[in-house]
């Protein structure tokens, strides 16, 4: 009896060791892959709200010298054919059937005067409070209105009232680099848990032994009894 005693004082730590490492290995497996989960959801629902407009105005390549702009012609068009454009619209993914269109001029560099459309950004639109279109048309939307606006290098004829690179490079780092980070970490530490990671090693083949050099019959000749 003592003997059977003894071996279960020794078995039951062992089982307890055991069981902790399960229940921990399974924990950090769901906090792990929760995060793996909510970094592609983000990205999903992040790159086409802030990525995508932050890329797209950063390849529109804006001076960063404002220019001077007035507005020359407001239309408030109606139906869907007729608003194909919009200088302000709340909501990206929606069709417009009312929309306003403001066509503005600009000197920039102390040039000639160019014609040209204002955007409230490079898309156009947006989500509140990012873009209010009321606050948009009231200040830009009346015809003579004058104030500072950034053209496009890429397309001369597209301007924007407010531009900052280093806003839109801020806005793509956050929605891209830390879903992203989060999600490799995830990745790695799953991949460490639950699968082998290392290489394995090559197993060299067994060593043969030395071959014997061929004797000759002369040579054998010596080994023959006399």
């Amino acid at each position: 009896m003592r003997g059977g005693s003894s071996e279960r004082l020794v078995v039951r730590p062992s089982r307890r060791r055991g069981e902790t490492r399960a229940k921990l290995t399974r924990y950090i497996t769901v906090i792990l892959a929760t995060l793996l989960g909510g970094g592609g959801s983000a990205l999903l629902f992040l790159v086409p709200l802030y990525a995508d407009p932050a890329l797209s105005a950063l390849a529109a390549d804006f001076d960063p010298v404002p220019a001077e702009c007035v507005t020359e012609r407001r239309d408030d068009r109606l139906g869907l054919d007729n608003c194909t454009w919009a200088s302000c619209r709340e909501g990206c993914t929606s069709d417009a059937y009312k929309c306003t269109q403001l066509h503005v001029k600009y000197k920039a560099h102390a040039e000639e005067w160019r014609p040209a459309v204002l955007f409230v950004n490079i898309k156009g639109c947006g989500y509140p409070p990012a873009v209010d279109c009321e606050n948009f048309t009231t200040s830009y939307g009346y015809v003579g209105a004058r104030y500072p606006c950034f053209w496009s290098r890429a397309d001369t004829s597209v301007v924007v009232p407010r531009w900052s690179r280093g806003e839109q490079v801020a806005t793509v780092t956050r929605t891209l680099a830390v879903p992203l980070f989060l999600s490799g970490c995830a990745g790695i530490g799953l991949c460490a848990l639950h699968c082998e990671c290392k290489p394995r090693r090559r197993r060299r083949p067994p060593r043969r032994p030395p071959r014997l050099p061929t004797l000759s019959p002369d040579d054998t000749s010596v080994y023959r009894l006399a």
